[in-house]
């Protein structure tokens, strides 16, 4: 059944570049190591980040450099401006989805944007300021799906580690309605039962990690989280591990 409503306008977008084009990602060099640094599991990724990041200070405009800033131990993007001396932050970004069932049909987006326009998953995108990752997972449903749930009702069902540059959040939610319509960043919106998902047409890795996982869980009153790490080895490896 349809719900007819006007799409909403402010839409995420969505950052999977880095986790899954990895031969972006396979020079550079290692600036320090610290307590916390596993070198069997550690990348160049934060040295692409550094050169791709921003030109000019959010505070006063002037260009910035990368250097190690005075009392830390990696290079920073810093202004260039004495008097303000501004330090850039890159932090990773954080990606929450929603795996919708209703009936024991799940729900799925074609996506009608990059990356991976044509294929499909389920509702995911940027975290934004003022969220919690539910209401944000919720959200995005609504907005790429017009699907409305209750944040507190959802559940965690997986934390994916990817790259060192972005953490995915991903809950499962039973609907009350199976009423829809694609948002604008959706090409089309279905309820499919498990047996008919198109695992070979899935959006990311990440997307048929979820599915697999939240179908094996679908009949488990309280799943079990499912935690895994995608990241570049020295050698310019792509290796994905359990936690």
């Amino acid at each position: 059944m349809m719900m007819y409503r006007k799409a909403a306008t402010l839409l995420v977008g969505s950052f999977y570049v880095s986790a899954f084009q990895s031969g972006s990602f396979q020079t550079g060099t290692i600036i320090r190591k610290s307590p916390f640094f596993n070198s069997s599991r550690t990348s160049n990724i934060g040295t692409f980040a550094l050169t791709s990041g921003p030109s000019f200070c959010e505070k006063c405009g002037s260009t910035l450099e990368i250097k190690i800033p005075q009392g830390d131990e990696r290079k920073r993007h810093v202004c260039r401006n004495s008097e303000c001396g501004y330090i850039v932050y890159n932090n990773p970004k954080v990606v929450v989805g929603a795996i919708c069932t209703h009936s024991d049909r799940v729900l799925l987006c074609q996506r009608a944007i990059e990356p991976c326009k044509g294929k499909w998953g389920y509702p995911q995108g940027y975290l934004e300021l003022g969220e919690t990752t539910r209401q944000g997972a919720a959200r995005e449903t609504w907005e790429e799906a017009g699907v409305h749930f209750d944040p507190s009702k959802s559940e965690l069902i997986a934390l994916y580690n990817l790259a060192g540059m972005q953490i995915q959040t991903i809950y499962r939610v039973e609907l009350e309605s199976d009423e829809f319509e694609a948002g604008h960043e959706s090409s089309d919106v279905r309820f499919v039962t498990w047996d008919d998902i198109p695992w070979d047409h899935l959006a990311f890795p990440t997307v048929q990690w979820g599915l697999e996982h939240a179908k094996n869980m679908k009949d488990e009153i309280k799943p079990t989280v499912q935690e895994r790490t995608k990241f570049v080895t020295l050698d310019g490896q792509w290796k994905v591990e359990e936690g």
